[in-house]
């Protein structure tokens, strides 16, 4: 499995760790809309299938996001148009995320951009969104042959 292969090298998976994480921080930080003092109270009010669902997203963003840097710098095992539409689909993914709020009574990055009527089915359906970006960050390593044997 070349992904297998891939996360086994540091330098990869560093990334991945490493964008993981600032995902994660990125996220909180637009969740609480720039306040930090009401982060514990996100954290305290996150339902655990969404604490769930968020980790899980967050950990597959940063191995795509790994594996896609591991592609760009090997462009024999995987031509560009694949790379670019695989990099849309992951951004329509983690950009899908941050319209959703994970906790309810916190306000997401989609309350400043979207009518009230689009918030409302956010927050009614967050699980299954969360569940649809996790399926695309899937659909994208599958797309690019990270599940294939080498």
């Amino acid at each position: 499995m070349r992904l297998g292969f891939v996360l086994q090298q540091p330098f990869y998976a560093g990334i991945a760790i490493l964008s993981a994480i600032l995902f994660f921080l990125v996220y909180v930080y637009t969740q609480v809309l720039g306040n930090l003092e009401n982060v514990p109270i996100w954290i305290a009010n996150i339902s655990p299938i969404h604490g769930v669902l968020l980790i899980i997203f967050v950990a597959l963003f940063g191995i795509t996001l790994a594996y896609q840097v591991f592609l760009y710098q090997r462009p024999k095992l995987c031509s560009r148009e694949k790379r670019t539409q695989a990099t849309g689909v992951h951004g329509i993914g983690t950009l899908g995320i941050f319209l959703v709020a994970q906790c309810p009574a916190c306000a997401s990055l989609g309350a400043l951009f979207l009518p009230i009527g689009a918030i409302t089915f956010y927050t009614q359906y967050a699980a299954w969104l969360n569940l649809l970006s996790i399926g695309l960050l899937v659909f994208t390593l599958h797309y690019l042959g990270a599940f294939q044997s080498k």
